[in-house]
C-alpha cells in the first residue's frame, strides 16, 4: 500500500471507531453503571480509533515532506493513538466493574487524545493542503469532543452520574462529527494530490 492509501485507511478506520464508541456510550447512558455492555463497545471503538490513528501515523511518515506542520500532525497521530489505547483499557476496567479506576484512566486517555488532536489541528491549519481548513476544523471538533468526554467523566466521579453520562455521550458524538470531517478533508485532498505546491 502507498502512504496515501495507508493514511486514508487509517482515517476511515478512525471514523468507524468513533461511531462504535458513540453507540457504546449511548448504551451506557441507558444501562447506567459499571458492567454495562456499552463499555465493551466503547473499548472496541477506541481500539479501532487507536488502530486508525496508528495507520495515519504510518501513512503520514511515508508522505512526510519535511515541514513542521506535517511533523506536528504525525506526532498528533501517535499521541492520539496512545490516548485511544488508554481509553480502551479504561473501558475494559469499567466493563469488569472497576468504575472509579476506569473513569480516572479515561480522563487521562481523553487528555492524551485532546493533546494529539491539538497538534493535528495546528499542523493542519499551517499546512499546504488545499482542504486544510476543513481538516483543522474536523480535528478541532474532535478535540472539543474529547474534552467534553473528560468533563462528563469528572461529573461521574463526583457522583453526578446521570448528567456525566449524558455529557460523555455528547462528547463521543462530537468526536464522530470531527473525525468524519477530517476523513472527508483527507479523502478530497487525496483526490487532487496530497499537499500540492
Amino acid at each position: 500500500m502507498t502512504g496515501e492509501e495507508i493514511l486514508l485507511t487509517g482515517v476511515w478506520t478512525q471514523v468507524v471507531g468513533t461511531v462504535i464508541a458513540a453507540i457504546g456510550e449511548t448504551i451506557v447512558v441507558k444501562n447506567d453503571g459499571a458492567g454495562s455492555p456499552g463499555y465493551r463497545l466503547v473499548s472496541i471503538g477506541n481500539g479501532f480509533e487507536g488502530a486508525g490513528n496508528s495507520l495515519q501515523g504510518v501513512g503520514a511518515i511515508q508522505l512526510f515532506d519535511g515541514t513542521e506542520p506535517e511533523l506536528l500532525r504525525i506526532m498528533g497521530d501517535w499521541i492520539q493513538a496512545s490516548g485511544n489505547a488508554t481509553n480502551t483499557v479504561a473501558a475494559e476496567l469499567q466493563f469488569s466493574g472497576e468504575e472509579t479506576e476506569g473513569l480516572k484512566l479515561d480522563v487521562i486517555g481523553d487528555s492524551f487524545q485532546a493533546i494529539g488532536l491539538g497538534l493535528e489541528a495546528y499542523g493542519a491549519s499551517n499546512s499546504k493542503a488545499r482542504f486544510k481548513d476543513l481538516l483543522a476544523a474536523g480535528n478541532t471538533i474532535q478535540l472539543v469532543g474529547a474534552v467534553i468526554e473528560g468533563v462528563g467523566e469528572n461529573f461521574i466521579l463526583r457522583g453526578k452520574s446521570e448528567l456525566g453520562l449524558q455529557i460523555t455521550a455528547f462528547g463521543s458524538y462530537a468526536q464522530v462529527a470531527g473525525a468524519s470531517m477530517a476523513a472527508v478533508a483527507l479523502t478530497m485532498e487525496a483526490s487532487v494530490g496530497i499537499n500540492p505546491e
